[in-house]
């Protein structure tokens, strides 16, 4: 089954990384300039077909009514997840520390969109998602994360448990984000290889993969308001791993 995404960066970013995924690409005629006029000369050279949509307003199939295209739709094959090997390659051929995310069952669209845009732009290595009762890389998904979700290998695994076993066999920490723990974000050594779980927008991380956890760490709150969002937890949690590995002696 063909998957369709829409909006400029989304498409960029998929002619820059996976354009043998492209099937078509279909443009909206009264917006071809500037960036848009870029993704019909790179479509043209990679040999992707291209389709110029003359009708108002711009509705291509399969698009979501609501969705914000920027004029730009692609469809592709299905979108390319990663082994749990091919994440383990992507850091241990850069010589660089694990940092990895596992969502448990997270099923926001945005939510997942926004963990890939922070996690490329924070340098991590891979994010692991379960098949079920969670959120699947969607056109939306790589609409709000800009085309980071091609950026980063995305495994989907039927069993995320086995997948937080199959990373601590090779010397991963598995770090729990919850409000429930002792110790804060700020009192951990980043430096390590780190996995870190994120749980599901209302119930957290489930008890069972709470058990695979090495440790459980919380962001401290010092307003009125008791938690954060998930895509916002995650941001705050990575930025900590940035600022110790590459900004303290």
């Amino acid at each position: 089954m063909s998957k369709v995404i829409w909006g400029i960066n989304a498409v960029l970013e998929a002619l820059k990384t996976h354009p043998d995924l492209i099937e078509e690409i279909v443009i909206q005629k009264s917006e071809l300039k500037g960036r848009l006029f870029q993704i019909l000369e790179r479509a043209k050279k990679e040999g992707i077909s291209v389709k110029v949509y003359v009708r108002k307003p711009f509705s291509p199939p399969k698009v979501p009514p609501q969705a914000h295209t920027q004029g730009v739709v692609a469809y592709l094959q299905e979108f390319p997840y990663a082994s749990l090997e091919e994440i383990e390659k992507n850091y241990s051929l850069k010589g660089e520390p694990a940092l990895l995310i596992a969502l448990d069952e997270v099923e926001d669209p945005q939510n997942v969109g926004a963990i890939l845009r922070v996690a490329d732009a924070a340098g991590a290595h891979g994010l692991i998602i379960p098949k079920h009762r969670a959120c699947e890389i969607t056109g939306t998904v790589i609409k709000v994360s800009s085309g980071s979700a091609f950026n980063i290998p995305i495994a989907k695994v039927t069993n995320l448990k086995e997948a937080l076993w199959y990373f601590s066999q090779r010397d991963v920490w598995i770090v729990g984000l919850s409000h429930r723990a002792e110790k804060t974000i700020y009192e951990f050594d980043a430096k390590v290889p780190l996995l870190l779980v994120a749980g599901n927008e209302e119930r957290g991380i489930r008890s069972t993969v709470l058990e695979r956890c090495d440790f459980t760490l919380k962001i401290p709150m010092r307003g009125k308001i008791e938690s954060l969002n998930v895509a916002q937890a995650v941001g705050i949690f990575l930025y900590e791993v940035v600022r110790q590995r590459y900004f303290t002696s």
